[in-house]
C-alpha cells in the first residue's frame, strides 16, 4: 500500500504548496530566438491564475477542482522547461549551501591545513 493521501483536499494543499516552492525557483525568459515575450509572459500568466484558482478551490471546499486547476499550473510550467523557456533561480541560501558543501568537500580532499 502507498502512504500517499487520497484525500482530495490533503493532496491538493500539498500540490499547491510544491507549485508555489517551483515558482519561486523558475524565472521566464525574457524571449527566444523562437518566441516571444509576450507569449512566455502569457503562459506565466496562466500558470498564476491556475494556481490562484486552485487556492480558492481549496479554500471553497473544493478539492477535486483544486487538483484540476494546480495540475494545469503544473503543465503548463513544466512546459516552459522542457522548451528551455524558464530559467532556475537560485536562493542565497541555496548558493551558501552549495559553497559549504564546496568548502567541506575540499577539506576531505586533503585541501588547506592538510
Amino acid at each position: 500500500m502507498s502512504n500517499v493521501s487520497e484525500d482530495p483536499s490533503e493532496r491538493a494543499s500539498r500540490y499547491i504548496a510544491t507549485l508555489e516552492k517551483a515558482l519561486q525557483q523558475h524565472s521566464p525568459l525574457k524571449e527566444s530566438k523562437m518566441v516571444e515575450e509576450a507569449s512566455i509572459m502569457k503562459v506565466t500568466d496562466a500558470i498564476h491564475r491556475y494556481l490562484q484558482d486552485a487556492r480558492y478551490y481549496i479554500d471553497s471546499d473544493k478539492p477535486t477542482t483544486s487538483l484540476a486547476s494546480i495540475a494545469y499550473a503544473e503543465g503548463l510550467l513544466d512546459a516552459l522547461k522542457f522548451l528551455k523557456l524558464t530559467r532556475t533561480i537560485e536562493s542565497e541560501t541555496q548558493l551558501a549551501l552549495k559553497s559549504r558543501v564546496c568548502f567541506h568537500s575540499e577539506d576531505s580532499l586533503g585541501g588547506a591545513g592538510t
